[in-house]
């Protein structure tokens, strides 16, 4: 009975989100075709408990290998039906490519980004010299070492069928008197050479930039700007990967992206919310609002023939504290699923009339519309029920586990 009173709200809420945005001009039904095109690639670390700067607050719940963190990621796909792609870390995930491939296809996944880990420190010369950076460290056979690291992640790409080589270094200094700046910038640009000459058929390097830590005084890659040049020294395979996180307080992050775009280097994102730095929340549990600026110069980057969607890498890179990964994960797939939904329905033509009239109010106003009065929930539902999903991802694994759990205390 409650099962029958929930379709026919939906039913009617779908009926009144198909008028609304009729009159803007939007067909539903190509939202929710777009919808259903949207990838959105998950991280393996992403389902294990991530840490505070104190401590790791296990329960026993969470993923602890390669495999069952793979498992996490395949009930994710299948609960959203939008995260085919994992991204990888090595050599936390292990760097033995038959297992992984063998992990992932066994639970309809692919390979997404393979991410480098040059700052954990381990067996010599990549050890506690590691402090001094990776790339740009001064001691020439921890620069090699690291270096050697990069290249093997490269190759196992190949081995993966991953296109996208995802870049971050903990590279910096603490102080003036540490590192020439200008050694920093040769060092670095010497081995992203090497690095990005080591790539071959389509695939691509991300370039991530974050102005401070663990580099507390010039960080290596520090800004948009530094990453933008780099990546045009490095030639057509090398783009610029947006954090949301790794921005100062107050950054209009859209802006970032359009100059991106416009400059024909935006590669991705690592989606993720922020209060104070890099807080690496939940994306849109803290701003939604962001989000959904960040998706509607996507959109019109889309529809102007800038960019399209499907050339963007759309990757989450969270911490997960305190709520279950695996939940937070599918909150985070939802926000930005929501985010795209939101910024589809805004009525292009009246905004850019508005704009082009110079009606600054009006124009505020068509995109507060689309964000606030948009029925996005019915969209995403219908969507989903259409692709032979469930209509709240994160509702069904809760009703799944609490079943799960009644059978095991009935045995």
């Amino acid at each position: 009975m409650l099962e029958q009173i929930q379709d026919s709200i939906r039913e009617q809420q779908v009926a009144v989100a198909a008028k609304i945005l009729q009159s803007r001009g939007v067909d539903i039904e190509e939202v929710k075709r777009k919808l259903a095109a949207l990838e959105v690639e998950v991280p393996s670390w992403g389902f294990a408990r991530a840490g505070t700067r104190f401590a790791v607050y296990t329960d026993g719940t969470e993923p602890q290998t390669m495999q069952d963190r793979l498992a996490a990621a395949g009930l994710c796909h299948k609960l959203t039906g939008s995260t085919p792609g994992v991204a990888l870390a090595i050599p936390r995930d292990g760097e033995d490519c038959d297992l992984i491939l063998q992990t992932l296809k066994a639970h309809g996944l692919k390979a997404g980004a393979i991410n480098s880990d040059s700052f954990n420190p381990r067996q010599a010369p990549l050890d506690y010299r590691l402090r001094w950076g990776s790339l740009t460290n001064p001691i020439p056979e921890v620069r090699r070492a690291a270096l050697d690291h990069h290249l093997g992640c490269v190759a196992m790409m190949g081995k993966l069928g991953s296109r996208n080589f995802s870049l971050w270094l903990h590279d910096g200094t603490n102080s003036a008197g540490q590192l020439s700046l200008f050694e920093q910038s040769r060092l670095l640009e010497e081995s992203l050479r090497e690095l990005t000459g080591a790539l071959s058929g389509d695939q691509q390097i991300f370039v991530e930039y974050k102005f401070f830590e663990p580099g507390f005084y010039a960080t290596a890659i520090a800004d948009w700007g530094w990453a933008y040049a780099l990546a045009t020294k490095l030639g057509e395979r090398a783009k610029v990967l947006v954090d949301l996180g790794h921005h100062p307080l107050g950054t209009n992050i859209e802006q970032i992206v359009s100059n991106l775009q416009i400059l024909g280097k935006l590669g991705g994102f690592h989606f993720n919310d922020k209060k104070y730095a890099d807080d690496d929340l939940a994306t849109g549990s803290v701003d939604p609002f962001q989000l959904f600026r960040i998706f509607n110069v996507l959109v019109e980057a889309d529809f102007s023939g800038l960019q399209k969607i499907g050339d963007v890498a759309f990757m989450i890179d969270e911490s997960h504290c305190l709520k279950d990964p695996l939940e937070e994960m599918i909150e985070a797939v939802d926000n930005i699923q929501r985010a795209y939904v939101l910024a589809l329905s805004v009525d292009r033509k009246a905004l850019k009339e508005a704009q082009d009239n110079v009606d600054a109010e009006l124009g505020d106003q068509i995109l507060k519309n689309a964000f606030f009065d948009t029925p996005a929930n019915a969209i995403l539902q219908s969507s989903r029920l259409e692709r032979g999903l469930p209509a709240d991802p994160l509702e069904e694994l809760r009703a799944s586990r609490s079943q799960q759990r009644s059978q095991t205390a009935t045995r």
